[in-house]
């Protein structure tokens, strides 16, 4: 009877890291996604935020991470359940950015690792290029927030709406609403390792992947772009 009892408590301990979309054992938590295969230090700082902002998300199930020091050929796109515990990882593309000369800034050699994410103030002040401030990819925590149809990210993939507007819950990320950084597909991101394509600033992932993406982050889910190099 002792042992049993010791077993329900062990099992009632290690089941309240999931037990509805606040959680109640946080470093239990961190350690079975580690486990699994999300970054370490990016999964701490997205924990540490999300347990002092909940406040500002409605949608307290799902986190999103994008590691933006790893590789585009890895899928570096986590969402992680904080109800079931699992782990759904995706290919994601960053930003290209412009320099003076029109040349990409934010990926120079296109080699598949984001170089920059922020322009100075002397480049902001000469707009000679298209999309040369807007097209970098954003750091920080935003919130993944109302979905909606688009055109231009149409590929039959999927009925409805095709995109997700993104909100900044920081300075860094403060723009994202007003530059149109949203969720979205891209012909140029592939399900399958290579170095992706880039995009003007937004998190875009493969054609076919946002029927099971959209449904879960949206309204109001956490989403942190971590970027340490810049």
């Amino acid at each position: 009877m002792k042992n049993l009892l010791l077993l329900t408590l062990f099992i009632s301990f290690n089941t309240l890291a999931f037990d509805g979309y606040h959680i109640e054992g946080t470093n239990e938590t961190i350690e079975h996604f580690i486990a699994q295969g999300v970054p370490e230090t990016p999964l701490v700082e997205a924990m540490d935020f999300y347990e002092n902002n909940s406040h500002l998300l409605s949608n307290r199930r799902y986190i999103t991470i994008g590691d933006f020091s790893q590789s585009s050929k890895e899928k570096r796109l986590y969402i992680l359940d904080l109800k079931t515990g699992e782990l759904q990882r995706e290919f994601v593309a960053h930003g290209s950015g412009r320099n003076r000369l029109g040349f990409p800034n934010g990926d120079r050699n296109h080699d598949g690792y984001l170089d920059k994410c922020m322009h100075s103030k002397f480049s902001r002040r000469i707009r000679l290029v298209k999309h040369r401030r807007y097209g970098m990819t954003r750091p920080g925590f935003m919130r993944v927030d109302s979905t909606y149809f688009s055109s231009k990210f149409n590929y039959n993939s999927m009925p409805g709406h095709n995109a997700i507007r993104l909100t900044g819950l920081e300075s860094s990320s403060s723009d994202v609403r007003r530059n149109a950084v949203v969720f979205h597909e891209a012909s140029y991101v592939k399900n399958y390792s290579k170095i992706q394509g880039r995009t003007l600033g937004c998190p875009a992932i493969a054609v076919g992947r946002m029927k099971d993406v959209l449904p879960k982050i949206k309204g109001g889910s956490l989403y942190y772009s971590y970027v340490p190099q810049c």
